[in-house]
């Protein structure tokens, strides 16, 4: 198994970092974008990432960067020949007939049921619950303590925050955002932001004018 190299050195990297080191896996380096360089974290060197280069084939690489949109530019950036690494922490309790994709990250005690599918670089965060039948596509994100029901189904790119709980069948839309403690009964559009309990899009109310 060829060692990982970890995009990202902040607190999402040193997460995926203990989880590797639990598992084993030997880890080349933290890769940061250029600026943001520093000497390492927990004894593990902290390189630029190298502009036009692409990956290099000697290491997988696990994109340990929070914001979604800028884990799929760092696809684009590494380019068709990156090998990604699968993190699933042993405290996660996954049941039979789950898929995890390449690039996924699963961190902490997180539960799986049953027939679930997780997408390439999708993020579940400690404490969350997962039901039978339900899909994360690529790219999405659940904050700590996310509840899915079955049959729910993340669009790419979502973005779901702390403690949000799905109905079941309910689909949240790409790249839409789900705030922290929301309640989500039914449907939610593409790129739209929903809130509170029972959810509802945010609605931006225009200036007043003048008189």
């Amino acid at each position: 198994m060829k060692p990982v190299r970890i995009v990202g050195a902040g607190a999402l990297g040193r997460e995926v970092f203990a989880a590797l080191s639990v598992l084993g896996e030997e880890i080349l380096c933290f890769l940061v974008e250029p600026g943001l360089i520093r000497e390492s974290v927990h004894g593990v060197a902290v390189h630029e990432i190298a502009r036009g280069e692409g990956a290099q084939g000697d290491a997988r690489y696990v994109l340990a960067v929070g914001v979604n949109e800028a884990r799929r530019k760092l696809v684009q950036t590494l380019g068709p020949r990156a090998e990604y690494a699968c993190v699933v922490h042993p405290a996660a309790t996954i049941g039979p007939y789950v898929d995890i994709s390449p690039g996924a990250m699963v961190i902490g005690r997180v539960s799986m049921t049953t027939d679930i599918a997780v997408g390439r670089h999708a993020l579940i965060n400690p404490g969350c619950n997962i039901s039978h039948d339900c899909r994360i596509r690529d790219f999405a994100s659940l904050g700590p303590g996310v509840s899915l029901a079955g049959r729910v189904t993340i669009e790419e790119g979502a973005n779901l925050g702390v403690g949000a709980v799905v109905a079941p069948g309910v689909v949240v839309g790409a790249w839409s955002t789900i705030g922290a403690g929301a309640v989500v009964i039914r449907n939610v559009e593409p790129g739209s932001t929903v809130v509170g309990v029972p959810a509802r899009p945010i609605i931006r109310r225009q200036p007043a004018k003048d008189a």
